[in-house]
């Protein structure tokens, strides 16, 4: 497929979309190693970080491609105001520590493991509709990224059985989580700047904006037997959402847990930004 000067731009910004939702849900999900409920949890929350960070280099790498730039570029020296991921997925879950031992926050476990597994819901229909999109490379990285995506799911789905029935505590806390998360959560289907121009190029069959019935069709199925709260209705074939969407994360727009992470994620590169690494 020949790309326009402007298709290129805006598949660019999609990858880059793409790899900043899973970079930084990765890095996110990577500070519960050594802290989270039990051992397994442990190996299963690194390995899931580890996977999701691996995913974005996917996309930085196609990314750099396209532009002619740098996938560790992309992923540690842009400006914070240059990354593009849904606000939801920049939110700390886990205490903060200071060098003396204290810590500021508590220890949130079943916020990280509804946040992971209703984004993993949201990523399976955007990979899904990508391992058949127009634009070859990206295609074959998602068929990839699809058979490891299958884990993620069948963690997320029996975390969430396991918060949801087995005890009265687990369930409030789960149903708590979720009033809180709603609006994040449908921020994840803003629009990137040009999906229109990449659908009607047929490099995308469904735009981020168009997985969103799908998965409120999904989640219903998950939050309906266990009575907890759910943010949309269906009228008639619609659905009507009852809650705002928190957007702005497609436009560069971030909340302050974001400035905390990009502290982290980006110090060591910038010492030395033209290092070789």
């Amino acid at each position: 497929m020949t790309l326009t000067p402007e298709l290129q731009q805006a598949l660019t910004r999609y990858l880059l979309t793409i790899g900043d939702d899973e970079l930084v849900l990765g890095s996110r999900d990577s500070e519960w190693t050594g802290v989270a409920p039990m051992v397994e949890e442990d190996v299963a929350f690194s390995s899931l970080a580890q996977d999701e960070i691996g995913h974005a280099r996917l996309c930085y790498v196609l990314a750099a491609e396209l532009s002619d730039g740098d996938a560790d570029a992309f992923a540690f020296l842009r400006p914070r105001d240059q990354f593009y991921h849904a606000r939801v997925l920049e939110d700390r879950t886990t205490p903060v520590y200071d060098p003396e031992g204290s810590h500021q926050g508590h220890a949130d476990w079943a916020r990280a493991v509804a946040r992971r597994f209703l984004y993993d819901l949201f990523d399976d229909l955007r990979v899904a509709s990508l391992t058949t999109c127009g634009y070859e490379p990206l295609a074959g990285a998602m068929q990839k990224v699809q058979r490891e995506e299958r884990y993620h799911l069948w963690h997320g789905e029996a975390w969430w059985q396991t918060l949801a029935g087995s005890s009265p505590e687990s369930h409030a806390r789960l149903e708590e989580s979720l009033r809180e998360l709603w609006p994040g959560l449908l921020g994840l289907f803003e629009e990137a700047p040009g999906e229109h121009l990449l659908q009607d190029a047929g490099i995308l069959s469904t735009r981020t904006s168009q997985l969103l019935a799908p998965w409120l069709e999904r989640v219903q199925t998950c939050c309906e037997p266990y009575n907890l709260p759910f943010p949309a209705r269906k009228v008639g074939e619609q659905w009507q959402l009852d809650i705002e969407p928190l957007q702005g994360g497609r436009q560069g727009q971030h909340g302050p847990g974001w400035d905390d992470l990009y502290t982290e994620m980006t110090m060591v590169r910038s010492m030395e930004p033209e290092g070789a690494w």
